[in-house]
C-alpha cells in the first residue's frame, strides 16, 4: 500500500516559494562541501589512469600494464566509470573532477526524488524525504562508481514498484518493463560489474508474495530476474562480469579495510538502521506492510549490519515504506527549513575546507623523480596516488586483481600481504625487484625495516593520507 495524505496540489504561498529558493542555494552549497571533501578520492586515480588508456587505445586493457610485474592479466569491471573520470580530468584537471562528483551527487539526488515521489504522492512530500535521504548517504558524492551505482538501483527500485502495482499487465507494459529491466543491467554491467548482485537482490524481494494470508511466486518478478540475468552479460567483461564478484572472495584476507567490516555503533548508519526498524514497525501496526517492503527492509538492513560498504542500500527501504506513513503540511514545511539550515551551515564545511587544504599529494609525487629513473615500491594505501604520472607500481586497493582467479600463475597478491604484514624476508624482497624508491602507509613493517637500515632515508612525509617516501641512499 503507497499511501500519502498530501498528494492534493496546493498553490505555493510567497514564503513557500522563497523556501524553496533558498532551499535550492543551501543544497547547492552543501553538494560543493561534500564534493570538496570527497573528491578528488584515492581510487579516482586508478579510475583516471584507465580511463586514459582505453579513450587513447580504443581497447579495454587484458594485462595489468600499470605494475613492474609484466604481463599479469586483468578485468576491469568499472570501464565506462573510468572514461568518465578521465573525459573530467582532461577537460578541467581535478576542477573537472570536482565538478562531476557535483554531478555524480545531484544525479543521485534527482533518483531519491523520483523514488520516494513515487512512494509518497507528491512533490513536496518527495522532495523532503529526497534530501534526507541524500544528506545521509554524503560521503558518496565521489566520482568512484558509487553514486551512480546507487543511483541506478534507485531507479530500477521505481519502475519495480510502479509496474507491481498492479497484479495483472498487458503485453505492452510487460515489454516495457522488461526493457527497462535490461537497460538496467546494461549499464551495470558496464559502469560496476561487481554491484551487479545488487539489482538481482531487489528483483528478488518481488518474487515471494505474501498476500491475504496467501504465498505464490510472482512470474513477472522472476522474468525480470532472468531478462536482468541474461543482459549483465552485455559488457566487454561478457559472464565474467556477472560473476566478477566471485573473483574478489579472499583477496582482502590479511588487509584491515573498512569498507568490508561491520559499521561502528553509534554512527550515523545506526540512525539508518533504526529509522528503517521504525518504518518496520510502524507499517506493520497500521498494517501497511507489503511482502516486497518486509524483504527489502530485511534484506538491507542484515547486509549493513554485516559490511559497512552496504549500509547505502539502506535508503532503498527508507524510500520504499515512508509511502506508509501520514505527513502534515506542518512537518514538511519544518522540514524544509531545516534543509536549509544545514545547506547554509555547510559554509563552515567549506571554510574547514580551505583552512586545512593541503599540497602533500602533489608534494609527494614531486619528491620521487621521474618514472622511468625508479622502480617504485607502493602498498595498498599508496599505490593509486602514482598512476596519474604514469609510474609503475607494485601494488594498490585492489587486491581482487592481484590474486590467482584473475591473474592466474602471476598472482602475487600473498606476496604483497606478507611485505605488508611483514611476514617476508625484506633483503630478498627487495633484491627480488630491485626496489630503490618506497612510497609506504606509515607505521608499517616494512617502513621499520627501512628505518632500521642505513641504506635508506626518509624523503617526504604526506600528512594528509599518511605516506610516507623513503629512497635508497645511492640515489
Amino acid at each position: 500500500m503507497y499511501n500519502n495524505s498530501m498528494s492534493t496540489k496546493k498553490s505555493l504561498t510567497f514564503t513557500d516559494k522563497i523556501s524553496y529558493v533558498l532551499l535550492a542555494v543551501a543544497l547547492s552549497i552543501f553538494a560543493v562541501a561534500q564534493a570538496l571533501f570527497h573528491n578528488p578520492d584515492q581510487d579516482c586515480y586508478f579510475l583516471i589512469d584507465l580511463g586514459r588508456y582505453i579513450v587513447n587505445n580504443r581497447s579495454i586493457p587484458g594485462t595489468a600494464y600499470w605494475l613492474i610485474i609484466q604481463d599479469v592479466p586483468t578485468l576491469i569491471q568499472q570501464w565506462l566509470c573510468d572514461v568518465f573520470n578521465y573525459l573530467a580530468y582532461s577537460a578541467g584537471g581535478y576542477t573537472g573532477i570536482l565538478i562531476l562528483g557535483i554531478i555524480f551527487n545531484f544525479i543521485l539526488l534527482a533518483s531519491l526524488f523520483i523514488l520516494c515521489r513515487e512512494t509518497l504522492g507528491s512533490n513536496q512530500a518527495g522532495l523532503n524525504a529526497a534530501v534526507y535521504c541524500w544528506i545521509l548517504l554524503g560521503q558518496y558524492a565521489s566520482t568512484r562508481p558509487y553514486s551512480v551505482t546507487i543511483s541506478v538501483s534507485l531507479l530500477e527500485l521505481t519502475l519495480l514498484i510502479r509496474f507491481f502495482k498492479k497484479d495483472k499487465h498487458t503485453v505492452k507494459e510487460t515489454v516495457k518493463f522488461l526493457a527497462g529491466i535490461a537497460a538496467v543491467f546494461v549499464f551495470q554491467a558496464n559502469w560496476q560489474a561487481s554491484n551487479i548482485p545488487y539489482p538481482m537482490f531487489w528483483i528478488l524481494c518481488f518474487i515471494p508474495v505474501i498476500k491475504a494470508k496467501k504465498f505464490h511466486i510472482d512470474l513477472y518478478a522472476l522474468a525480470a530476474l532472468v531478462t536482468g540475468a541474461v543482459f549483465s552479460m552485455v559488457s566487454p567483461l561478457g559472464y565474467k562480469g556477472l560473476i566478477f564478484l566471485t573473483y574478489a572472495r579472499g583477496s582482502f584476507e590479511g588487509l584491515d579495510i573498512y569498507e568490508i567490516n561491520p559499521p561502528q555503533f553509534p554512527s550515523l548508519y545506526t540512525v539508518m538502521q533504526l529509522m528503517v526498524v521504525g518504518l518496520l514497525i510502524y507499517s506493520i501496526v497500521k498494517r501497511r506492510l507489503t511482502s516486497p517492503q518486509f524483504f527489502m527492509a530485511f534484506g538491507c538492513f542484515l547486509m549493513s549490519c554485516m559490511f559497512m560498504r552496504c549500509c547505502w542500500t539502506l535508503v532503498l527501504p527508507i524510500g520504499m515504506i515512508l509511502g506508509n506513513v501520514d505527513f502534515t503540511e506542518r512537518s514538511h514545511k519544518m522540514m524544509r527549513w531545516a534543509y536549509v539550515g544545514v545547506g547554509l551551515l555547510s559554509v563552515l564545511l567549506i571554510m574547514k575546507y580551505n583552512l586545512e587544504k593541503s599540497d602533500d599529494r602533489e608534494l609527494m609525487l614531486a619528491s620521487v623523480p621521474d618514472p622511468d629513473k625508479v622502480v617504485l615500491y607502493t602498498d595498498f594505501n599508496s599505490g593509486s596516488y602514482f598512476l596519474i604520472d604514469e609510474y609503475k607500481i607494485y601494488f594498490d586497493a585492489r587486491p581482487e586483481l592481484y590474486d590467482d582467479h584473475i591473474a592466474g600463475d602471476k598472482a602475487f597478491r600473498d606476496e604483497a600481504i606478507a611485505a605488508w604484514n611483514g611476514n617476508i624476508d625484506y633483503d630478498e624482497f627487495i633484491a627480488k625487484y630491485g626496489f630503490n624508491w618506497f612510497a609506504l602507509t606509515k607505521d608499517t613493517p616494512i617502513e621499520h625495516y627501512l628505518i632500521g637500515n642505513p641504506d635508506y632515508e626518509m624523503v617526504f612525509f604526506n600528512e594528509k593520507d599518511n605516506i610516507i617516501i623513503y629512497k635508497r641512499c645511492d640515489n
